[in-house]
């Protein structure tokens, strides 16, 4: 029989967890199965809402990096649109390539009207993964 864990290992355990939000990862780093992770994790009653308020501050720390980073993503883009106007690009690229980037330019100029909804299909998807952002 394995030897039990102390409330110590077991916190650690907890705090871990919240920091990877992964239970196999978690497990790797403490020495134990990744069933005994789950098993602390969801038996812990404060996690919910801890995993909770680490999702919240770790999209808010990634909405204002990406709002520091603003000007310099412009004139990156812009340089990238200046290339992709290139008559001499266009003609050597193929029919798929250039469907693939017109798409992607699509995609992300109407992704801007709609950051709130991709936002929560990103949170959608970390909690059926069981990740925390």
């Amino acid at each position: 029989m394995a030897a039990r864990l102390t409330d110590k290992q077991k916190k650690k355990i907890v705090s871990d967890y919240i920091m990877l939000g992964s239970y196999n990862a978690t497990a790797k780093k403490n020495g134990v199965a990744d069933s005994t992770v789950k098993r602390i994790v969801l038996n812990d009653p404060e996690m919910q809402k801890k995993a909770e308020q680490k999702k919240e501050q770790n999209t808010a720390d990634i909405l204002s990096h990406m709002e520091s980073q603003k000007a310099d993503v412009i004139k990156v883009l812009d340089e990238y649109i200046t290339a992709m106007r290139d008559p001499v690009k266009i003609k050597r690229a193929g029919v798929v390539q250039l469907a693939t980037a017109l798409g992607i330019v699509i995609d992300k100029y109407t992704m801007t009207a709609k950051n709130e909804q991709a936002l929560q299909k990103l949170d959608e998807v970390m909690d059926k993964i069981g990740g925390v952002i």
